[in-house]
């Protein structure tokens, strides 16, 4: 099974093409988008959660985790100390999720 990649650069002349702008317009509209995005899940407002919904795609989250003091490094099987911080989560949104669920032709 091959692996299909896209990047913002993919994501930016789709956006151009569907609202009928040039790319160099889009491009900046579609960074400023990811940099606000990436900007609210990165600050921490003192909140152990955060979430980002965005209607008919999905929730992006941040979530704690806790502190695993006798973790193993899988390489060394040494036992090592992994603090707690906080990590990411996306959970698709309704129609992506049923349209993913239909069997493959």
């Amino acid at each position: 099974m091959k692996t299909v990649t896209y990047t913002k650069k993919d994501i930016v002349q789709c956006v151009a093409k569907a609202v009928n702008a040039p790319d160099l317009q889009t491009r900046a509209f579609v960074d400023h988008t990811f940099k606000v995005m990436a900007q609210m899940l990165i600050e921490d407002h003192g909140r152990d959660r955060l979430r980002i919904e965005i209607r008919n795609f999905g929730v992006l989250e941040v979530k704690p985790t806790k502190a695993k003091p006798k973790a193993r490094n899988p390489r060394t099987n040494e036992i090592v100390y992994v603090p707690a911080h906080r990590k990411t989560h996306f959970k698709a949104g309704k129609i992506i999720r049923e349209e993913l669920r239909k069997p493959l032709k």
